[in-house]
């Protein structure tokens, strides 16, 4: 498993969030057809029930002979003897209204004084279609209406005289509050659906982040252990391979003090201690890479350190030092920091830098203060002249990064592990044939 997320940490991300992206949608789409499902069940056992109330009140009309009424023309006798059989209907089976209409949608008869006679009930136009059903004989149910923010269902039934010709039909309506709760949830299960999706992004990135933080701390603790077993070697290795350099060293001043000639110099007496010092330079470089040398932190004047730096570098490397310039603060800039492991950085980039230009290019050096995601902080920058970096910027500073025949590939890499130990951050900026640029940020508070 844990290879399997350092490997790809992303796709275990999109594998998780899509998982449960699925989930959540699945759960939400079954609500969402369950209630659906529930909705049309409820208007179909509504429908049914009131087509058979119609269907009753119907028949109750028509055994009362309400449609010889209205056929000899007595529309009053009709609402005198219709009205309570239509408020009996009403009571026994909890219905909103029921009345009777003729074929202009007049009202014959109603319950609780709703509509006076002869009164035309313009609303039943959007039901001419099943209205034109019910006086071809067929008792139907509409669809569920809205009014006012009232829902209500409505269905009709015939009424026939004694010829069994279709006189008028009677009209009932219940009420269909409950289709709101149902709209309720359904609203529900949206919000709650885009919330449950807001979510499930907030949590994906955050468990990227802590897949994220989870693969640097252990990148930390393998490089921390990796480190710990360099340190080992390289206190056992510089200790091995220092004295017997530094035996040979003597050894070549002392054949160098009884055979070289001062007239006649020979460069073979050079080759041996400038190949011991390079000997001495790479171990230097692991045991500083591979050791945690205790900082001394202390608040003093950068500036100060950074000059101490380039009086080194151009006693060193007095030829090729005089193209470095430097570009300094006119205020003293208190930071804490230790000021050897700084010089050390410091010579590092210069040399990096000479060698780079080969000392026929400008070196700019500027130490200025600065503010970084509102922290304040002081900057300071080596800029070259030189080709720019083989390779990406980021890359430089990984351990045993090189591309010089005779380098390390350590010295970058001590470079950032010191400015981190600072709590700063090193950044390379490059550009082909244009130059490199090492900014260094420590923190000033």
């Amino acid at each position: 498993m844990l290879n399997f997320l350092t490997r790809s940490p992303r796709f275990l991300v999109i594998g998780i969030s899509a998982t449960m992206f699925v989930v959540l949608a699945m759960f939400n789409l079954g609500s969402w057809f369950f209630l659906k499902r529930m909705e049309r069940h409820l208007d179909a056992e509504l429908s049914q029930r009131l087509t058979s109330v119609a269907r009753l009140s119907a028949r109750l009309l028509e055994s009362e002979r309400i449609a010889d009424f209205y056929d000899r023309g007595d529309v009053l006798s009709v609402k005198v003897f219709a009205e309570p059989t239509l408020n009996s209907v009403r009571e026994s089976v909890a219905l909103q209204n029921i009345f009777l209409i003729d074929r202009d949608l007049r009202a014959l008869a109603s319950t609780g004084q709703l509509f006076t006679l002869g009164q035309e009930i313009s609303y039943l136009r959007d039901d001419s279609l099943l209205i034109a059903r019910a006086w071809s004989g067929e008792t139907v149910a509409s669809a569920v209406h809205t009014i006012e923010d009232s829902r209500f269902k409505t269905a009709y039934a015939p009424v026939r005289n004694a010829l069994r010709e279709v006189s008028m039909v009677v009209v009932i309506e219940a009420n269909a509050a409950f289709f709101e709760i149902i709209d309720f949830f359904l609203r529900t299960i949206i919000i709650g659906g885009l919330i449950s999706f807001a979510v499930l992004i907030v949590f994906g990135v955050l468990l990227s982040v802590a897949i994220g933080l989870f693969l640097r701390t252990e990148a930390s603790l393998r490089r921390a252990e990796r480190l710990a077993s360099m340190g080992q070697m390289a206190a056992t290795v510089a200790h091995e391979i220092r004295n017997p350099l530094g035996i040979i060293k003597s050894t070549a001043d002392v054949l160098k003090s009884r055979y070289d000639k001062k007239d006649q110099p020979d460069e073979l007496f050079e080759f041996i201690p400038s190949e011991v010092r390079r000997l001495n330079r790479l171990v230097g470089d692991f045991l500083a890479f591979a050791r945690d040398r205790e900082l001394k932190l202390e608040r003093t004047d950068l500036t100060q350190t950074v000059q101490e730096a380039l009086t080194m570098i151009r006693r060193e490397h007095p030829k090729n030092a005089e193209t470095i310039q430097f570009d300094g603060h006119a205020a003293a800039l208190s930071v804490s920091h230790d000021g050897d492991a700084m010089i050390q950085v410091l010579l590092n980039l210069l040399m990096n830098s000479l060698e780079a230009t080969e000392g026929r290019r400008a070196i700019r050096v500027s130490l200025s203060p600065t503010e970084d995601r509102g922290k304040k902080m002081a900057l300071l920058e080596v800029a070259d002249e030189g080709p720019g970096l083989p390779a990406a910027p980021e890359k430089v500073f990984e351990p045993f990064f090189t591309t010089k025949a005779r380098g390390s590939g350590l010295g970058l890499a001590v470079c950032k592990q010191i400015v981190e130990r600072h709590r700063g951050k090193i950044i390379a900026k490059s550009e082909k044939g244009k130059g490199t640029t090492m900014r260094i940020y420590l923190p000033m508070e």
